[in-house]
């Protein structure tokens, strides 16, 4: 028999592996990506802001409805392997405007937070207005003189508490947006002039303006100097915190008294 040698064999296999450039190993946009994305940061860039020079309307819903513009923008953001797909100055002038609408929505959840807290308060003040008439009455009244009376104190409370906001707490700068919407009519005022616009409102002189109203339409019902007192102190309590701001992402800071004054001192658009 013969015998065979038997002895192991290696293989060596070799693998090649060629580098490719970068831009040939992602996968390029189609046409239609790319005009999303460009769509999406054009409408992200005309988003009208209307605590930083754009326009606005009045109501209490204003904050949260800018809010709610905001929030759809964001959530129709391409997604971030479509971005990726695009030019790198695409890419960063997208991510840059996504991340300036994250902080704007960041804003105006503490604007409508506040701008709610203001509403609450208004609305607990006018159910108190019943009580203030009752407690400094000084004869008995029809219930048509009650009604009377209440309207006119709402029309008072809300003029006293708007022109305290636009006096004392809005910067001027803020005044001065305002007037020139309301010069062009682009917005209007939601109070009445009952107390001719008192430009002194140091206690003396404002109680004395209420008072003089009150008693030229309604003669001698009530105390009035009491009264008027109690209107100025809800006036004050609803705007006390006017000197308090919010940052705007952009620069620069909103003061409540115009969180007050957009949502309680403008009339809202009709529905």
């Amino acid at each position: 028999m013969f015998s065979v040698s038997r002895k192991p064999v290696s293989l060596f296999i070799t693998l090649t592996m060629t580098a490719l450039p970068l831009s040939m190993c992602s996968q390029k946009p189609t046409k239609a990506e790319v005009s999303a994305v460009e769509g999406w940061l054009g409408k992200a860039n005309k988003l009208d802001d209307p605590l930083k020079g754009g326009s606005f309307k009045g109501g209490d819903d204003v904050f949260r409805n800018q809010n709610k513009s905001l929030t759809e923008t964001i959530n129709e953001l391409p997604a971030p392997d479509q971005i990726n797909k695009v030019s790198p100055e695409l890419q960063n002038q997208i991510n840059a405007a996504a991340a300036r609408v994250r902080s704007q929505i960041k804003f105006y959840d503490d604007a409508t937070a506040a701008a709610t807290t203001m509403a609450q308060q208004r609305v607990s003040a006018a159910q108190e207005l019943p009580q203030l008439i009752d407690s400094t009455r000084t004869q008995l009244l029809t219930e048509e003189t009650k009604d009377a009376l209440l309207d006119f104190s709402k029309d008072v409370l809300q003029e006293t508490a708007c022109e305290l906001a636009w006096k004392y707490y809005m910067r001027q700068n803020e005044r001065d947006a305002v007037a020139g919407q309301l010069n062009t009519g682009t917005v209007q005022l939601s109070y009445l002039n009952r107390i001719q616009d008192q430009e002194d409102m140091t206690t003396t002189i404002f109680l004395n303006a209420i008072a003089g109203a009150a008693r030229s339409r309604f003669s001698y019902a009530l105390a009035w100097q009491d009264y008027a007192d109690g209107l100025r102190k809800k006036a004050y309590t609803l705007t006390h915190d006017g000197a308090n701001v919010l940052t705007h992402p952009d620069g620069g800071d909103v003061t409540f008294g115009l969180l007050y004054f957009i949502g309680g001192c403008i009339k809202a658009p009709a529905p």
